[in-house]
């Protein structure tokens, strides 16, 4: 973990590379004994960024065409609403104003949250097909989440809640803990998907090809 926690300080490859290893020990071995979880091996770095490089590219390209959704949804009833507010100073004024923000919020909470939905299935996907162009499979998307959506909201929460913790945490080891506090908070994430992949498939979803590519790197156990 404190290996993987060096690859932090490397801008833009270094997350890239800590997901790699972690698909490599959640999806690449047999054996799930949790003694036989690899160690980081900066040997294999190659390998690691390969592995976690599709799961990022399907994570930016499709937070990005959610995020463009969201600004020409917010961005018109925002204008609408706030022409909508009273000019004056007046109470209603602020009450308007106050409205106003509440249903902002609400709307946005509302879409990062369905962005969750969207992106937990695309980027499991992307794991363990180690393919960019099989990541968007719509079907496999819609299924897994009428499967699982309870499922997806509750660990999306609880990620959210852990993610804050840990790096408060990491703000208190001298600020430097934070850079740290990533690798756990990244394998915890992971760890959600794979029970996820495994409730969905209890429920009668077809399994995901996996990919040879996950299989090429000889696994030894961790000591």
């Amino acid at each position: 973990m404190l290996l993987a926690g060096v690859c932090v300080f490397i801008p833009f490859v270094g997350p890239i590379v800590i997901k790699g290893w972690l698909i490599t020990g959640f999806w690449g071995r047999q054996d799930e004994r949790s003694e036989t979880f690899p160690d980081f091996d900066f040997s294999n770095f190659g390998k690691y960024l390969e592995r976690g490089l599709w799961p990022f590219l399907v994570t930016l390209i499709s937070s990005f065409g959610l995020g463009l959704i969201m600004a020409i949804v917010i961005v018109p009833i925002a204008m609408i609403t706030a022409l909508m507010v009273p000019n004056n100073n007046s109470a209603g004024s602020g009450c308007a104003g106050a409205i106003l923000f509440i249903i902002m919020m609400i709307l946005y909470a509302g879409m990062i949250v369905g962005m969750m939905f969207v992106l937990t299935p695309l980027t499991l996907r992307a794991s363990i097909t180690q393919d960019f162009g099989q990541s968007f499979n719509f079907a496999f998307v819609k299924k897994f989440i009428a499967l699982v959506w309870k499922e997806i909201l509750l660990s999306s929460l609880f990620l959210l809640a852990a993610s804050i913790v840990l790096s408060c945490i990491g703000v208190l080891a001298l600020c430097i803990g934070i850079y740290f506090a990533t690798v756990p908070i990244y394998f915890c994430w992971i760890h959600l998907h794979k029970q996820l992949y495994q409730l969905y498939l209890s429920r009668g979803g077809e399994p995901i090809p996996l990919s040879p590519k996950l299989s090429d790197i000889p696994l030894a156990p961790a000591v």
